[in-house]
C-alpha cells in the first residue's frame, strides 16, 4: 500500500493566492493602527513607514483577491447561485449592515474634514 495520502508535489495557485490573501489583509490591520498612533506631529519617519507598508499591503490585498477571484469564478458563481434562496431570507439583515456599516465609516471619517 502506499503512502502517498497528504503527499503533493508542485505548488497549488489556488492555495498559494488564498494564503497571499490572508497574510496581506493580516499586515493591514496592524500597520493601519500604526499608521494612526504614527500620523501625529513629530512622527513623520514612523508615519512614513507604516503608510508605506499599509498601502504596500493593501495594493497586494486588492492584486491578489482579484486573483483569487478570478481563479475561483466558477465555484463562487455555482455557490452564489445555490444560496440565492437562502441569501432572500436576510435582506432586511443585509441592508442594515450596508446602511449601518457604510455610515458608521463614514461618520467616524468624517472628523477628518474639520479643521479646527
Amino acid at each position: 500500500m502506499s503512502n502517498k495520502v497528504g503527499q503533493r508535489t508542485g505548488i497549488s495557485a489556488r492555495a498559494l493566492a488564498s494564503m497571499a490573501l490572508f497574510c496581506a489583509g493580516v499586515w493591514l490591520v496592524p500597520s493601519g493602527i500604526a499608521l494612526h498612533f504614527a500620523s501625529h506631529d513629530g512622527a513623520t519617519m514612523w508615519s512614513h513607514l507604516f503608510m508605506i507598508m499599509h498601502n504596500t499591503a493593501s495594493l497586494l490585498f486588492l492584486i491578489v483577491a482579484v486573483v483569487h477571484v478570478i481563479m475561483n469564478w466558477k465555484v463562487l458563481t455555482h455557490y452564489m447561485n445555490a444560496k440565492v434562496g437562502e441569501y432572500r431570507q436576510f435582506k432586511k439583515e443585509l441592508l442594515i449592515a450596508v446602511l449601518g456599516i457604510s455610515g458608521f465609516v463614514l461618520l467616524v471619517a468624517s472628523h477628518a474634514l474639520h479643521n479646527p
